[in-house]
């Protein structure tokens, strides 16, 4: 094994190595997922260079302004009178430019939590002057990684509590969690309309707030990631709307398993799925025999739960011997310890340990399902596979087989995947 791998009873906690291979989406970016809101950052100019040169290559920076902080403005105590000097100077130039937002969804970093900054008050006195547009705290914080309430799960929770409480109730389903929409080409779409569901919606739907404001209608969330969990936790005891967990999953069990839980929370018949379990079953073993032993490696930045991955190829006949992940999350965590006991020849390795910056460069053909993985290793052949890329159900595994074959049939430019990805450093 090399050695940087994680330890088998548990990962090492370290400082941390970020490689340019490592991003995708941050705060800023998930932010602008609201329709009709703006941005302002409120921080030292170090903190908000992420956000800045991200917005500015995905063609978003005109949603988002900075508000840099001086060291005088954080120890003078005015750090609170510059939060709304700051607002309304933003606010007056957007209204000249008929931009106004329905939403200013202001952005603080790390400084924040030490001062003690009162958000309601400040919330309280912006909303008063400017009745018509929703005001919202925000945080950018690393600090809060390790916590109950990290950033990536805090921004989900922030933009789908602007959701207002309605009598109104459809037979509309909202997908929660997955940042980018699912593909039309998952079994998805097409089951949950024969359990009587009349819409299935996603935040990227809604080009205006007021639109946006349909999800809340829904009679039913159904968690796709991890991270919006919490969400739909504060959305049940908001709305009264009850979820399910309904995670992106490569094994065919599991894809059954939570279809079954949501017709059951439907209170509907499961339609029949064998159908789409033997051709999931047919193209994993044919895929795995056109790939003729090749080495495969993954990472978690492709996808939210990359040990049901491994666990789904490894139980198809792939060579699968390397998975790059910092840490195991809850719900992956079973299958982790699959593949500790049945597959122990499987290297397991954190990405952003320091030491594997002097991993060894792979010397056998070997597909790399993810950035980080691809970078680390050198794998000649790598799968652009980032957040998923809305793969989903059976549908999501069929799709993802052809992209492997595609993937395996062709050297990769690692560069420019990487420059297309916009991932900042």
């Amino acid at each position: 094994m090399n050695g940087c791998c994680a330890q088998r009873n548990g990962f090492e906690d370290s400082l941390h190595y970020s490689s340019p291979a490592h991003g995708g989406w941050g705060v800023v970016k998930t932010g602008h997922l609201v329709p009709d809101s703006y941005q302002l950052f409120v921080s030292p100019a170090a903190c908000g260079r992420h956000g800045a040169l991200a917005a500015c290559l995905e063609k978003r920076k005109n949603r988002v302004s900075y508000l840099f902080l001086t060291e005088e403005d954080i120890v003078s105590g005015g750090y609170e009178e510059r939060i709304i000097e700051g607002a309304g100077k933003l606010l007056a130039h957007l209204e000249k430019r008929n931009r106004m937002p329905r939403v200013l969804m202001i952005f603080v970093s790390c400084i924040d939590d030490l001062l003690g900054t009162d958000h309601d008050a400040l919330t309280e006195e912006l909303s008063a002057a400017y009745p018509h547009i929703r005001f919202m705290f925000c945080h950018m914080n690393p600090t809060s990684t390790d916590t109950k309430l990290p950033p990536g799960v805090n921004i989900q929770n922030k933009i789908y509590s602007l959701l207002d409480v309605t009598k109104e109730r459809d037979q509309g389903v909202n997908l929660i969690g997955s940042l980018s929409p699912l593909r039309q080409t998952s079994e998805l779409f097409t089951i949950l309309k024969r359990m009587g569901i009349s819409d299935i919606r996603h935040i990227s739907n809604y080009e205006g707030f007021d639109a946006y404001q349909e999800m809340a209608r829904s009679c039913l969330n159904l968690v796709i990631s991890p991270a919006g969990t919490y969400a739909s936790q504060q959305m049940e005891s908001k709305h009264g709307t009850p979820f399910v967990t309904a995670l992106t999953s490569f094994r065919t069990s599991c894809i059954r398993d939570t279809y079954s839980r949501i017709a059951d929370k439907l209170r509907v018949r499961c339609p029949e799925l064998s159908i789409y379990e033997e051709e999931c079953e047919r193209r994993m073993w044919e895929t795995a025999g056109k790939l003729k032993g090749m080495t495969v490696l993954l990472d978690g930045e492709a996808v939210t739960r990359p040990f049901d991955l491994a666990r789904a190829l490894l139980e198809h006949g792939f060579q699968v011997t390397h998975i790059f992940e910092q840490k195991v999350l809850p719900p992956d965590e079973e299958n982790y310890k699959w593949i500790v006991s049945k597959h122990p020849q499987v290297n397991i390795i954190q990405t952003q340990n320091p030491r594997v910056t002097v991993f060894e460069k792979l010397t056998q053909e070997a597909l790399s399902i993810g950035y980080s993985a691809a970078y680390i290793t050198g794998a000649a052949h790598v799968l652009d596979l980032g957040g998923q890329h809305g793969l989903y159900g059976y549908g999501g595994i069929v799709e993802l087989m052809e992209m492997m074959e595609k993937a395996a049939g062709e050297k990769a430019d690692l560069r420019k995947l990487l420059d297309d990805a916009v991932l900042v450093v």
